[in-house]
């Protein structure tokens, strides 16, 4: 486990080349397959933004390396009227998802819920995999997990690592059965046309996810790289880790992924705050910045 970034007291804002420094000690990869979950403001000032944050992981992976964000936009799709528009409709996640999602060379999933953003070699790949669900075995969830993509938490819990889903479906977890949900979505030329799109939604009864509690044991295993990124608690993980350690902890208990008496588990590692934009994991909750 990694934990060796010096904390530094921010008097300027935080450049790219600051951040790549962060992000290759952390450990990314040059070509490797990353998929991002992250909040803007735990790094503290980033001169340029969440465009800054992009270049660098982007720098930091190298030409042949492919980045995936999250451009998950459930929020407004229970909006009755909502229409899914792949070049148009924000990503929900955030300032850094959303400007990959508007990066020129970006390419898009089609899922009403939980599409994603890739940029690289595999990105045509990523988001095209599947069919209607986004966790099946055929999803672009799975093709990232399966191929030992490695999922950077930059600022944000286990509670954000999204791809656990794709362990539950594996699993079979009870909690967890697909709905077909059928929606509306605008083509590259403007016309409407019907979409559905296959989500897991939790059953009725449904504790609430705690996702820290996988997360924990795995870096209490040394398989989560753990460090900072700015102010930024961040956190490395692979997919086959993440697969394995999944499945031991169902079969343990079967109620692994869920609260127990509502609560969370807490992590070891940094603060981890709550704001109104979510939790957000940082070494020093003073240096916290702006607004995603």
């Amino acid at each position: 486990m990694n934990t060796e970034t010096d904390r530094r007291q921010q008097t300027e804002p935080l450049d790219r080349a600051a951040l790549v420094r962060d992000l290759t000690r952390l450990g990314i990869p040059r070509g490797g397959l990353l998929m991002v979950h992250s909040s803007l403001r735990s790094l503290g000032h980033v001169a340029g933004g969440a465009p800054t944050v992009l270049d660098a992981l982007l720098e930091t992976l190298g030409p042949d390396g492919t980045l995936v964000l999250p451009a998950f936009t459930y929020p407004l799709s229970r909006d009755p009227n909502f229409v899914f528009d792949p070049l148009r409709t924000p990503s929900l996640m955030g300032a850094i998802a959303d400007a990959g999602r508007r990066h020129p060379n970006a390419r898009r999933s089609l899922h009403l819920w939980h599409s994603v953003s890739a940029i690289g070699p595999l990105a045509e790949t990523i988001v095209t995999a599947g069919g209607e669900s986004a966790w099946d075995v055929d999803s672009p969830m799975r093709q990232i997990r399966d191929r030992d993509g490695q999922y950077l938490l930059l600022g944000v819990p286990y509670q954000n690592l999204t791809a656990v889903h794709v362990s539950e479906i594996e699993l079979q977890v009870a909690y967890r059965k697909p709905v077909r949900n059928e929606g509306t979505m605008r083509r590259a030329d403007g016309s409407l046309v019907p979409f559905v799109s296959i989500g897991c939604p939790p059953q009725p009864g449904h504790p609430g996810s705690d996702f820290n509690r996988l997360g924990q044991r795995m870096e209490d295993a040394g398989l989560v790289r753990v460090g900072e990124v700015g102010n930024a608690v961040a956190r490395l993980l692979g997919g086959h880790d993440l697969r394995r350690a999944a499945r031991v902890l169902y079969q343990q208990d079967v109620n692994g992924f869920l609260r127990q008496d509502g609560l969370v588990t807490p992590l070891a590692y940094g603060h981890t705050l709550e704001s109104d934009r979510g939790e957000h994991c940082v070494a020093d909750p003073s240096a916290m910045y702006g607004v995603e």
